[in-house]
């Protein structure tokens, strides 16, 4: 049985936890402020906190010199449309090990999980290859491809233990009410 703790314990681990989840985050929120800093706001010394002059120039002139807000829409594009992909493929593939286990399911889905270990580099060479010679370097077509093949495996793994903790009562239920694992359709 635990032991209740005094409210002045509470107080002292809340506080600690406060004080470390501020040290964890400093980094982040500094950073975040000195983009809003001119150039000699940030070197100077003792380092200003909150009392300078705000400006937006830094934003202004990333945006001038790369385009940035281009790039921001590609990657958002990327990974949302990779993410999309791959649920439509780890989806039915999850499912059907989940609920119509074969023999080798769990080879499969170790084999799956092994392919996460292996260093990246491994399989740049073949990649850069194969996409040279379907003519996908530097597109986003190519980048989402990768990234969908990347996470594959491991969004396949994830939707397959979430697959395996839904309780055998609501299947049973299910199949109950006339539902099946296979879509069936009859005609009249």
């Amino acid at each position: 049985m635990a032991m209740k703790k005094s409210a002045g314990e509470r107080i002292g681990v809340t506080i600690l936890a406060w004080f470390v989840a501020f040290l964890i985050f400093f980094p982040i929120l500094w950073t975040f402020i000195t983009s809003f800093k001119s150039e000699l706001d940030a070197i100077a010394m003792p380092p200003k906190f909150l009392f300078f002059n705000w400006t937006l120039e830094n934003y202004a002139e990333v945006q001038q010199r790369s385009n940035y807000l281009k790039f921001a829409f590609n990657s958002i594009v990327l990974s949302i449309g990779a993410n999309l992909v791959g649920l439509l493929i780890a989806v039915p593939a999850a499912w059907s090990m989940a609920f119509a286990p074969g023999k080798r399911t769990k080879d499969l889905l170790m084999w799956m999980l092994s392919t996460k270990m292996m260093p990246a580099v491994g399989v740049l060479v073949p990649i850069y290859l194969l996409f040279k010679s379907l003519g996908l370097l530097d597109s986003l077509l190519g980048i989402g491809l990768v990234l969908m093949l990347i996470n594959l495996p491991l969004l396949i793994w994830m939707l397959y233990t979430y697959f395996k903790e839904i309780p055998n009562d609501i299947l049973e239920a299910a199949r109950m009410d006339g539902a099946s694992l296979i879509n069936e359709t009859s005609t009249c």
